[in-house]
């Protein structure tokens, strides 16, 4: 096949390995911002130049045949080698203009990121920011993102990654409902009370909270559940019960009295807790958007909490 012939086939080799990697038709095309009969019309070319099938298709999923695992490898490859010819153009260049792509969890954010991105596009005009706000775990090389935010207590495997600070699970209430309802100053004083629970999984009912060598699992009594952290504030707001939050959810709620944090001295088990990391794609050529994007996390990041960088 020579030059002329394969210059055709290099979109559908991308689109081909969308579908690999999603397994599944329609979520390629909504990947790649495409038909899904695009999609399909795509592979079925590939498959027909290369005279060779390529996939093994089910009513719920695809999966690649022999042949067509080999033909990804390859079909992936030409795609980062595409990436890093971009890259090793970006960060060459003088003035940081070009695309930026980060996912966060959804109430870090809206909290704590947001407000940073904004003056980071006053700050860098040429740069286009497209922030996704997701609690659902997203691999920047698979899924195309070039920086990702993460509370986890290890960051990922071969990705460079920058620790900012460190987040903690924080337990609230309003004044008014521990004025009627008490202040418990054991966790086991936790079954007495209305809780504002996560609601994801059923396992969300049961508290685990440590102190020293004392470790403790309560069921608590959930009087309203929700898994956004805003929608959850608001219902202790109002005065229905105790909740738990990461700190930067809740922190200018407890400095105002807003909120006031109970049992302040026991340990909460869970998730959403841990180092707050920045992590992005090892490259040779790192391209001066994203160069620029975490270095300005880093220099942020340090000016808001230098006490709790790096510990």
């Amino acid at each position: 096949m020579n030059n002329n012939e394969l210059i055709p086939l290099l979109t559908e080799m991308a689109v081909f390995v969308a579908v690999a990697e999603e397994q599944n038709f329609t979520k390629a095309a909504k990947k790649l911002a495409m038909a899904t009969s695009s999609v399909s019309r795509s592979v079925n070319r590939l498959e027909q130049s290369l005279n060779i099938k390529l996939l093994e298709r089910t009513t719920r999923q695809v999966r690649l045949s022999v042949a067509g695992e080999e033909v990804y490898q390859q079909c992936k490859h030409m795609l980062e080698s595409a990436k890093a010819a971009i890259q090793a153009a970006q960060s060459t260049q003088d003035v940081t203009t070009g695309t930026l792509s980060i996912a966060a969890p959804k109430a870090f954010a809206k909290q704590i990121l947001s407000p940073l991105v904004f003056d980071f596009c006053q700050l860098y005009p040429g740069i286009r920011v497209n922030l996704n706000a997701t609690d659902r775990f997203i691999h920047p090389v698979s899924e195309d993102v070039d920086v990702i935010f993460r509370l986890i207590h290890q960051p990922l495997e071969g990705l460079i990654a920058k620790t900012l600070t460190h987040s903690a699970l924080v337990m609230c209430a309003s004044p008014a409902y521990l004025e009627g309802a008490g202040i418990p100053t054991h966790p086991h004083e936790l079954i007495h009370h209305q809780c504002i629970t996560l609601g994801e999984e059923a396992a969300d009912d049961h508290w685990t909270l440590s102190k020293a060598q004392q470790k403790i699992t309560i069921k608590i009594h959930q009087r309203f559940a929700s898994n956004h952290s805003e929608i959850r504030k608001d219902a202790a707001l109002r005065n229905m019960g105790i909740t738990i939050f990461p700190d930067f959810a809740a922190q200018q709620e407890i400095q105002s009295g807003a909120l006031i944090q109970v049992l302040p001295d026991w340990h909460i088990s869970g998730n959403y807790q841990g180092q707050v990391i920045l992590q992005y794609a090892q490259s040779r050529f790192i391209p001066n958007q994203i160069r620029a994007f975490v270095d300005y996390m880093v220099t942020v990041f340090g000016d808001l909490h230098p006490e709790k960088r790096n510990k």
